[in-house]
């Protein structure tokens, strides 16, 4: 009798099993290596550093259809937590030039896609990833003289960016003033240190919680910090990500100061004042509610019982795009507001203005 092993009795077994469903030709080729796919890129993720003890940096494999991305862009990834599909959006702290395209991710305590990758991310785990996306990017050439400001998470497509520039053999002079509260809140702190031997970089960590290293500054950002710790500031191209707060002084800076281009990323929505609210209808599920003027529509539908598919909250994945069938709605980032006819808009920046009939 000649027998089989029991692997291939496994794979025999699945086979058999779905050719017996109305599987797809993609259900057959995930059966082998999931990895395939030729309707959305997934990646597989090759390696997982801890940062610190809140954050990591996943290193990822993506399948043929990954197109890569330029310096300073974010990704949207989709991870299965407790059997449902959840995404949200990140930086991607890799340059492009990388052999693998990487995320440094924080945990931020709500429970959501960053508190999971950071505490059960594991190597060769499988993740969805959408199309790189963004403008924090550097118009090329890129500007010989950049001053780089970043804080907290802000820190990973500043990264990217500064990362890229120093793997050319362009003339630069970089200046990167990175602030966080303490060393052991520091991603990426081992490139840091491999990016600063290069002399074209002048790379300080400002420090708030604790006395500083040598080379380092202890303080906060305010008004006056940039002019009095660097003389041509003004005179840099200036490129900023991070909380809103860091960030709003840093753009108010440049606003009195600045004569060069200033690019800046904002991992949340400008505050605006709040509209007049209204009666919100959900055309297909029958169920309605009242709002105030600083609710979103994706939290009304949250709050009514329904579940819209999103994921950065902050309108920059599009994720949660729905068509409104009538009414006016204001935009939670510009303040506009304009009346819509079945058209569709990112519900996660746009508050009911009036009575809104949404397709949900």
């Amino acid at each position: 009798m000649i027998s089989i092993p029991s692997t291939e009795k496994r794979w025999a077994r699945r086979l058999g099993n779905a050719l017996a469903t109305p599987f797809t030709p993609e259900d057959y080729l995930a059966l082998f290596n999931p990895l395939h796919s030729a309707r959305e890129t997934r990646a597989r993720v090759r390696q997982v550093v801890r940062e610190t003890d809140r954050a990591v940096t996943l290193q990822l494999q993506p399948n043929r259809l990954w197109r890569g991305h330029r310096a300073g862009q974010h990704v949207l990834l989709g991870v299965e937590i407790n059997g449902v599909r959840r995404q949200r959006c990140f930086s991607l702290s890799s340059a492009p030039s990388d052999p693998y395209p990487c995320v440094s991710i924080k945990a931020n305590g709500q429970g959501g896609v960053s508190d999971h990758l950071v505490r059960h991310a594991r190597a060769g785990d499988l993740l969805v990833l959408g199309e790189a996306s963004g403008d924090f990017v550097l118009p090329g050439p890129a500007p010989e003289r950049l001053l780089l400001v970043s804080a907290g998470s802000g820190l990973t497509p500043v990264h990217s960016i500064a990362k890229e520039l120093l793997a050319s053999n362009q003339e630069l002079n970089l200046v990167w003033f990175h602030f966080e509260r303490r060393y052991q809140d520091l991603m990426l702190a081992s490139s840091l240190r491999d990016l600063s031997a290069d002399p074209r970089l002048d790379l300080r960590v400002v420090l708030s919680g604790e006395p500083p290293r040598a080379g380092d500054l202890q303080g906060r950002l305010d008004e006056h910090w940039l002019t009095e710790q660097q003389v041509d500031a003004e005179e840099r191209t200036l490129l900023t990500c991070g909380p809103a707060g860091f960030l709003d002084t840093v753009i108010g800076w440049h606003q009195r100061h600045g004569r060069a281009p200033l690019l800046h990323e904002r991992f949340q929505a400008a505050p605006v004042s709040a509209g007049h609210g209204g009666r919100v209808v959900f055309a297909r599920s029958g169920g309605e509610m009242r709002t105030d003027g600083s609710v979103s529509l994706l939290e009304a539908a949250e709050q009514a019982g329904l579940k819209p598919q999103h994921g950065c909250r902050m309108g920059i994945c599009h994720t949660c795009k729905c068509q409104v069938k009538r009414g006016r709605v204001r935009d939670l980032n510009s303040g506009e507001s304009r009346e819509l006819n079945n058209e569709a808009i990112r519900i996660c920046i746009h508050a009911a203005e009036g009575d809104v009939e949404m397709d949900l």
